[in-house]
């Protein structure tokens, strides 16, 4: 049994305005943009936001799909027709990252499926709490049951393709559809069952600090979710893991936040 969360999202280095809450601390979760080929047929012109109404095209003014310094795109139309690497996808509840390559693959193969035991993917990104608000804080914004994951890094080339293809929701197969080719050669594919939620009114997961990596799991959390390791710092992306079993997850954030 392995309960692990993982970041995930849009961040500034791919999109503008920051991600934040609204004023009733409600939160809509928007994809990273997609940065390669795709068959996904939502675009942030179509990607509808739980909270705000309209979709994340009102929301967005800037994006830039490859992130850091690279061009951004803030022409409204181009925005509106981007498509989005859809993933998590809780709808299809699949989730797939590569093993190497800075890619939370090998933390999810380490841990999961390795008894009988139900284990639980979890999903943070970072968020402003208001306008005012500089820190771009943690939150926990939504969960999976995982019913099980594959590891499809083993494979090599036609074997590896057809592998994917038996995840077609999945975003990185949408990138072989669309290219003939993945961007990744070493995805690891969770697939999802329920119970399945997101939050919508997310839970803090960090602090900022003073010094890289700039924010940590804050001991509240830490304690209450028993992390592996307590308090520690926490970067954009990094996994952490709970030593809790799925039904005690489920029922903390269930107590602290109203699912959707």
């Amino acid at each position: 049994m392995a309960v692990v969360l993982v970041g995930v999202g849009a961040d500034s280095e791919h999109l503008r305005p920051k991600l934040q809450l609204t004023e009733e601390g409600y939160f809509d979760y928007i994809p990273i943009p997609e940065s390669y080929p795709t068959s996904e047929t939502l675009t942030y012109g179509t990607f509808d936001l739980d909270h705000r109404g309209g979709t994340a095209a009102n929301y967005v003014t800037a994006l830039s799909p490859k992130g850091g310094d690279s061009d951004w795109i803030d022409d409204p139309a181009e925005i509106e027709s981007h498509p989005v690497h859809h993933d998590p996808n809780f709808e299809a509840m699949t989730f797939g990252d590569r093993r190497g390559g800075g890619g939370k693959g090998s933390t999810l193969i380490d841990n999961f499926g390795s008894s009988e035991e139900t284990d639980v993917l979890g999903f943070y990104t970072g968020v402003k709490e208001n306008e005012t608000d500089s820190n771009v804080n943690r939150f926990l914004y939504g969960y999976m049951t995982v019913e099980a994951v594959h590891d499809l890094s083993k494979l090599e080339g036609e074997e590896y393709h057809e592998a994917l293809q038996e995840f077609p929701a999945n975003a990185h197969t949408k990138r072989l559809a669309a290219a003939g080719t993945p961007k990744h050669d070493d995805v690891v594919i969770v697939e999802g069952r329920t119970p399945s939620a997101k939050l919508n009114q997310p839970v803090k997961i960090s602090e900022r600090i003073d010094q890289a990596p700039w924010y940590r799991v804050t001991k509240k959390f830490a304690d209450e979710y028993n992390v592996e390791g307590g308090q520690k710092g926490i970067g954009r992306k990094f996994p952490l893991v709970l030593d809790l079993d799925a039904e005690e997850f489920i029922e903390k954030v269930g107590t602290e936040s109203d699912t959707k």
